[in-house]
């Protein structure tokens, strides 16, 4: 519904870059050119200037960004009005998620979600949470679930579920079932990338203690939970991961949990979007995630 050029203005001036916005509205660079030389004409105003090479938003280019996500936002709006008097909902949603999330929570919510509302498509994109935070600031997806604490004023953060962050090695590796804070400074480590929600909660807590990750045995970083996974499996290193991720291999004998003395790690995961606004298709998904989260595994 709304106007075509200013569609690509907006989607110009999100990303200060007309190849972005060309590849984003699957047009060619030349049209998207054209079309903002013409709203330019069309409200006599400059909308963008060029310094050293790159876009920026004049006072009148600021001005109607912002403007323009609130047309975009009321249009989200109507759609959904519109649909739901209908009693049918369709539409298309783009979500985040940080990497525990999307790969052993959210699949179990989402699947029942999309065959009680099959005409609602999903797009989820994964990453680590000062990634997921970025997309959800730039307005790149609707809605998101992360680890970590709550870092981002323009950011609404709703507490979602609790979760537990514990050590885990190989069933094949002898060791204790219980060890002090001191013994935990001589294992061997598998840890996420620094900027993760789990890296930064373990960081938090292991400094509650008087320790710190420069104390830590740390042999390899990985960047997936899976990997690590797998990595454990074959050798005998340690890792700190979330209880969600281990399910399948704690049952079936392939990982085994220690217990840390006068430690336990545990955290609140987080849904969340833009201060101020909730798409209407991200609150219909986000109130079906609160009421049936227990039933997803």
């Amino acid at each position: 519904m709304l106007d075509h050029k200013l569609t690509i203005f907006y989607h110009t001036a999100k990303y200060l870059s007309t190849t972005k916005a060309a590849e984003e509205l699957h047009l060619s660079q030349p049209a998207i050119s054209k079309s903002i030389k013409e709203l330019e004409k069309e409200l006599e105003v400059t909308l963008f200037e060029r310094e050293k090479g790159r876009f920026v938003l004049t006072p009148a280019g600021k001005y109607l960004l912002e403007k323009s996500e609130d047309l975009l936002d009321k249009e989200r709006e109507i759609e959904f009005g519109i649909h739901q008097m209908k009693h049918e909902f369709s539409g298309t949603l783009s979500i985040g998620a940080s990497t525990t999330l999307s790969q052993y929570i959210l699949p179990g919510m989402l699947a029942p979600f999309r065959e009680r509302f099959p005409h609602i498509r999903i797009n989820l994109i994964s990453g680590n949470t000062n990634q997921i935070e970025q997309e959800i600031l730039h307005r790149n997806i609707q809605l998101a679930f992360i680890e970590g604490s709550p870092s981002e004023p323009d950011i609404h953060y709703i507490p979602f579920l609790q979760d537990e962050i514990v050590l885990v090695t190989s069933t094949r590796n002898p060791s204790k079932e219980v060890i002090t804070l001191e013994e935990l400074k001589q294992l061997k480590f598998v840890f996420r990338e620094n900027g993760s929600g789990t890296y930064k909660i373990i960081q938090q807590q292991l400094a509650k203690s008087n320790i710190r990750m420069e104390e830590l045995n740390q042999q390899i970083t990985i960047g997936t939970t899976e990997g690590i996974k797998q990595y454990l499996k074959h050798s005998d290193c340690y890792a700190l991961v979330s209880v969600f991720s281990i399910r399948e291999e704690l049952a079936s004998g392939k990982l085994k949990i220690i217990d840390i003395q006068e430690l336990e790690i545990s955290r609140e995961l987080y849904a969340i979007h833009k201060q101020g606004y909730l798409d209407p298709y991200a609150n219909k998904l986000l109130q079906y995630c609160v009421k049936n989260k227990k039933k997803s595994w």
